[in-house]
C-alpha cells in the first residue's frame, strides 16, 4: 500500500512538473494577412469570444473593439462584453495616438485565453476610431509597459507575474509565404526557425522604452550609408529608411540599372513606398539586377536582405521590363532605420525585456525566397483581342 502511495505521489509530482514546463512557453499560431499584418488569436471574457489582433511589437497596449464602438468599418469585429459574466469594465477613459489614427476608450478587466491558456488581463475597450486604424480588429501590443497607455501589468507583464512564463521574453517567426506557419513563442526560443549551424546574436538595447539597437549603417557592396540606431517594429510592414540614406542608396540601385521613384501613401504623407523597373522578365534575372542590402550591426555583425527579402512582387510590363513593389519605404521624419515584417521574414528574432536585448538569427526563410512575376493584364488582354482579330479574319 505504502508502494502504491508513494507511486501516486511521484507520478502526480512528475504530471505538475510536466504542466508547468508545459506553461513556461505559450506557442501562439499567427495568421499571415498578405505579408502585411501577422495577428494572432485570443479568447476573451466568460463565453471565449473570439479576436484576432495584429501583433505589435512598436506599441505596448492591448486593445480590442466594444460592442458599442463608432468608427470601426462594418466588418471589424466587437468584443460584447456584456455578455462576459467576468468583464469588469471601469470608467476610466484613455486615448492612443497612432500614425494610422486615435483610438479612445475605457479600461476593462476579464480573463482571457492564449492557445487555450488562461489569465486575467487589463486591457483597454476602444469606443472610438478614426483613420486607417478604424479598419483594425484589435492589436497585441508586446512592447514595454513604460510607453503603454494603460497602467496596469501589460500581457507579458502579467503572463510573468502569473508564473505562465518563467522570463519577461518572446521570439517570433515569420513564415514567407501562405497564411498560416508562423508562430509567436512567449517565454521560448525553438531553434527549429532557425537555420542550421546558426547562433543567435544579441544586441544590448539602447533604450528601456523601445526595442531600440546602435547600428553602424546600411551598405550596398562597399557603400555604407550612415544610420546609427534601428528599431524593431512588427507592427510595420516595410523596411522604413531615413530619407537621406534611402537617396543615395537608390542611386546606386541606378547605377545597377535598377530605376526607382517613390509613392507618398495617402494614409501616411511623410512616408513614401519604392517602385522600380528593371529590365528583366524572368525570376532569377530579376534577383541578379537588385542588389543585397546588408545592415552592419558592428565590426562582427551584419544582417543581410537578399533581393527576395525586400521585393514585395514584380509584373511584367512588355517583353524586356518589369515593374517591382518592393517592401523598402522612405521617411522623412525619422532619423532610424525600421525593421519591420519585411527584415523579420528573414531573421528568427527574440525579444527579450529581462535582459534588456534582442537577438537575431538566420531564419530558416533566409534562403532566397521565391518571387511573384506576373504579367500585367493589360497585355494578356491585347494578346487576346489580336487573337480575336485573326480570328474574324480566317471566317
Amino acid at each position: 500500500m505504502f508502494l502504491i502511495v508513494l507511486l501516486g505521489l511521484l507520478y502526480q509530482t512528475k504530471s505538475i512538473m510536466y504542466q508547468i514546463k508545459r506553461h513556461l512557453t505559450i506557442v501562439d499560431p499567427i495568421h499571415d494577412i498578405h505579408q502585411v499584418e501577422y495577428r494572432v488569436q485570443m479568447q476573451f471574457g466568460s463565453m471565449k469570444q473570439q479576436m484576432e489582433l495584429i501583433i505589435d511589437t512598436g506599441s505596448s497596449d492591448l486593445w480590442v473593439p466594444s460592442i458599442d464602438a463608432k468608427g470601426f468599418l462594418n466588418y471589424v469585429k466587437r468584443y460584447d462584453y456584456k455578455a462576459s459574466q467576468t468583464c469588469i469594465k471601469t470608467d476610466s477613459r484613455y486615448q492612443i495616438f497612432y500614425d494610422d489614427g486615435p483610438i479612445s476608450g475605457t479600461l476593462a478587466w476579464d480573463q482571457v485565453w492564449m492557445h487555450n491558456i488562461k489569465f486575467n488581463q487589463s486591457f483597454l475597450l476602444i469606443e472610438n476610431a478614426s483613420g486607417n486604424i478604424a479598419s483594425s480588429g484589435g492589436i497585441l501590443g508586446l512592447g514595454f509597459h513604460s510607453i503603454a497607455a494603460n497602467p496596469y501589468p501589460s500581457i507579458l507583464e502579467s503572463l510573468y507575474q502569473q508564473k505562465l512564463i518563467s522570463k519577461k521574453y518572446f521570439s517570433l517567426y515569420l513564415k514567407d509565404e501562405g497564411e498560416f506557419g508562423s508562430y509567436i513563442l512567449f517565454g521560448g526560443i525553438d531553434m527549429q526557425f532557425v537555420q542550421k549551424d546558426q547562433k543567435i546574436s544579441y544586441i544590448p538595447l539602447l533604450s528601456e522604452y523601445q526595442y531600440l539597437i546602435g547600428i553602424e549603417g546600411m551598405s550596398i557592396d562597399d557603400e555604407l550609408f550612415t544610420i546609427t540606431t534601428a528599431l524593431v517594429d512588427s507592427g510595420t510592414s516595410c523596411l522604413t529608411i531615413p530619407a537621406i540614406a534611402i537617396d543615395d542608396m537608390l542611386q546606386v540601385f541606378t547605377a545597377k540599372g535598377v530605376q526607382c521613384s517613390y509613392k507618398v501613401e495617402n494614409y501616411a504623407p511623410s512616408y513614401s513606398t519604392v517602385h522600380c523597373f528593371v529590365d528583366a522578365t524572368h525570376e532569377q534575372g530579376i534577383i541578379d539586377q537588385f542588389p543585397i542590402i546588408k545592415i552592419r550591426v558592428n565590426s562582427s555583425l551584419e544582417l543581410l536582405l537578399n533581393p527576395q527579402d525586400y521585393i514585395y512582387s514584380c509584373t511584367i510590363i512588355d517583353e524586356s521590363q518589369s515593374k517591382c513593389n518592393t517592401k523598402l519605404e522612405r521617411s522623412e521624419i525619422d532619423n532610424f532605420l525600421l525593421l519591420g515584417d519585411a527584415f523579420l521574414h528573414s531573421y528568427y528574432t527574440v525579444f527579450d525585456q529581462t535582459d534588456k536585448q534582442i537577438g537575431f538569427a538566420h531564419s530558416i526563410n533566409n534562403k532566397g525566397l521565391k518571387l511573384h512575376v506576373k504579367t500585367r493584364h493589360l497585355i494578356s488582354f491585347a494578346h487576346m483581342l489580336i487573337l480575336y482579330i485573326n480570328l474574324l479574319l480566317i471566317l
